[in-house]
């Protein structure tokens, strides 16, 4: 049982994602972390005991853990942007996270939920579905754009839905038919098999010539940007998610003299994370949860997202008998 600081609550974890980060963490990619630690990013809690100096939240209290526990003071905070905040320490990354039965939360990253919300559904919220909700705000969806999401999957199948209820024409690709079917089910108007046909030929066919406002790279390898930027009308935007290697290539001519331009993005910011657990708790997004295990088959749920079983999120239900 963790102890907790004055500043932090005492949660029992309901539920907690898994997500590509913690096999980045398995593989050493990402070298803030330090053992010994407990991963997990993406947590849904109920309170269980309060810090002596936290106010406003009571045991019993459900709610999701907002990933970035931030400064406040620097430019990046006071500008609201605290997912770039230069002190931010991390859920799951640099200090303790969700994949336990208990957990410390510091009482600025508890951001109530209502106990309607699944707690599997709500566990993904801080991570799969607000990430893509920046992703989305920072290629400037809105209605009559026309996006591609490449790698539906996990975070894909989220941005979907929102980019749907942001008034987009959504195209999504995959290599399985099965994720292509599930993104049609969330509202993909076209959907593209990689493996049997040309993205950028069917992309110009399905817009006329005209091709994306915006494509939204999930899959983070060396080419997949470079073959984004083909998607992309004059002025487009590559919006960069996933991240499976160290390094992107880029056609610089296409880049410069069609200005197109390509953006990085992490997590999202406190505002955005509220207004989609908003979102969700007015029925208007539905957290895509595709498996969950018990705490006791984490390793074979990590081994089946590194070997790419899943069809969407997975979760792990730390109290509970889960279906696998």
């Amino acid at each position: 049982m963790p102890a907790i600081r004055a500043n932090e609550v005492l949660a029992k974890v309901l539920a907690c994602g898994l997500c590509a980060s913690d096999l980045h963490i398995q593989d050493g990619m990402i070298d803030t972390v330090r053992l010994p630690y407990t991963p997990g990013h993406e947590i849904c809690g109920e309170v269980v005991e309060v810090g002596t100096a936290v106010r406003g939240i009571a045991p019993g209290t459900r709610f999701v853990a907002g990933i970035d526990v931030v400064c406040g003071e620097c430019r990046f905070c006071k500008s609201g942007r605290g997912n770039l905040c230069i002190h931010r320490v991390r859920m799951g990354f640099e200090r303790d996270g969700g994949l336990a039965q208990y957990c410390a939360v510091p009482a600025e990253c508890v951001f109530p939920i209502s106990v309607k919300i699944a707690p599997e559904k709500a566990a993904i919220i801080p991570d799969a579905v607000s990430c893509m909700y920046h992703a989305l705000r920072q290629g400037q969806v809105g209605e009559g754009t026309v996006i591609c999401i490449t790698g539906i999957g996990g975070l894909g199948l989220q941005g979907v839905q929102l980019a749907k209820h942001m008034g987009a024409t959504v195209i999504a690709t995959s290599r399985k038919d099965e994720k292509l079917a599930l993104a049609k089910s969330f509202g993909a108007d076209y959907g593209i098999n990689t493996t049997c046909q040309s993205l950028e030929e069917e992309v110009a066919r399905i817009t006329g010539g005209e091709m994306c406002d915006a494509v939204f790279d999930n899959i983070g390898i060396r080419g997949s940007v470079n073959s984004a930027l083909r998607l992309l009308r004059r002025g487009g935007k590559v919006i960069v998610i996933g991240y499976g290697e160290p390094e992107l290539a880029a056609n610089y001519m296409d880049l410069v003299i069609n200005e197109k331009e390509i953006i990085g993005i992490r997590g999202s910011t406190r505002d955005e994370l509220r207004e989609v657990i908003g979102l969700v708790e007015a029925g208007k997004i539905d957290p895509y949860i595709y498996k969950t295990y018990p705490l006791d088959k984490l390793a074979v749920a990590l081994d089946q997202l590194r070997n790419g079983k899943e069809l969407g999120r997975t979760v792990i239900l730390p109290h509970e008998n889960a279906d696998a």
